[in-house]
């Protein structure tokens, strides 16, 4: 039993008038509130009987207190799913991936929750593509589980769940990609690219812009004045504004691009905005016999022929809207021609410092 309070009883125990009570403090809802319970006129000793026989649940703030219900992981999922749905440009990927972690976890209460549980859902996961995709890639997996572990932080911003119960899941390892296109297989893709993605493919290439952000492109964001693209916060997967700067060639390519009656968007197809680049640019690449491309590989070559043109970093990140020079690194691709023309440099610093060598000894021998 505790030390004794002020008034000479066991601590949590304290009477008056109307005899014995209980008095604790709780936690509920994040707010400390003061708890009362009536012992009423009984002995001394059958009042300390009462506060020994529940210490452990006044301790554990359950005693007397209504029991916090238990929140399910389709409740938490729900949550996020609203959130992301008003905050997130991927609310669509998120979606998807939800609705397989609903499938699998359903309504499991958010407590129960373990590492191997949610490592279970990933092999489970994994093996259900092999029969159609093949083996599926750690940064897919990788996906479905920072979508589950954002769902628990959140859990716990919202005070659905006291701790974050699958903090020890580990990443799995990612290949990152590396593969950029030539300048003859960027002008085959071009030209073999449906007429309303020519000019898509372009301003790609050139600028290392996202699908989303070049997709929902509209005019008002255009400056031709200054030469800029505007991309404000709600137009970009960082949610920050950027200027993308715009070449005589880029101005060109954007002044040549027809109004659409009715739409606000610079690309469109039959009349509205182009919702995705994925079929179309999978043709494209199949007709100009370019393998193992993407439409998101175009920003690896954008900023891979920044890099080389001599841009500096910090502009190049800038432009891109990358937030971190590790994944800015990802997307430069360092190549054999970089390779090769490091070495032709230190043969030409060597050469250069031989020839003072040799200078020098000559003036010497004078």
């Amino acid at each position: 039993m505790s030390r004794p309070n002020v008034f000479g009883l066991p601590h949590h125990l304290r009477k008056d008038v109307g005899g014995y009570f209980l008095d604790y403090f709780i936690q509920e809802d994040g707010v400390k509130k003061r708890k009362r319970v009536r012992i009423g006129m009984v002995p001394m000793v059958q009042a300390k009987k009462v506060l020994a026989q529940h210490m452990q649940d006044i301790v554990e703030q359950r005693f007397f207190g209504s029991e916090k219900p238990k929140v399910t992981f389709l409740e938490a999922a729900d949550s996020f799913l609203a959130y992301s749905k008003a905050r997130k440009r991927s609310y669509r990927n998120d979606a998807q991936i939800i609705a397989r972690l609903k499938a699998f976890f359903g309504k499991r209460p958010l407590e129960s929750f373990t590492p191997d549980l949610v490592d279970g859902y990933l092999t489970q996961r994994s093996q259900e593509a092999k029969g159609w995709e093949g083996k599926l890639k750690g940064s897919t997996l990788n996906r479905d589980a920072a979508c589950l572990k954002t769902i628990f932080r959140r859990a716990v911003l919202n005070r659905q769940i006291d701790r974050d119960p699958i903090q020890g899941v580990r990443r799995f390892k990612e290949q990152s990609r590396d593969r950029t296109l030539t300048f003859v297989e960027f002008q085959e893709l071009v030209r073999n690219s449906s007429p309303h993605l020519k000019d898509v493919v372009r301003l790609a290439y050139s600028t290392g812009m996202r699908s989303g952000e070049i997709l929902g492109l509209k005019w008002e964001q255009v400056d031709f004045k200054n030469r800029v693209i505007i991309l404000e916060a709600e137009d970009t997967k960082t949610q920050e504004k950027r200027e993308i700067p715009l070449s005589g060639a880029l101005v060109q390519l954007l002044q040549g691009v027809p109004h659409t009656l009715g739409s606000p968007h610079v690309f469109t197809f039959k009349g509205k905005g182009i919702l995705s680049t994925k079929v179309g640019f999978r043709a494209a690449c199949r007709r100009a016999g370019i393998a193992n491309f993407r439409f998101h590989d175009l920003r690896h070559c954008a900023i891979t022929n920044m890099r080389k043109a001599g841009v500096p970093d910090n502009v190049i990140m800038s432009i891109s809207g990358h937030k971190s020079a590790a994944m800015f690194r990802r997307y430069d691709r360092v190549d054999r021609d970089d390779r090769q023309k490091a070495l032709k440099q230190v043969e030409s610093l060597i050469d250069t410092d031989m020839t003072a060598v040799e200078n020098h000894a000559a003036l010497e021998a004078r």
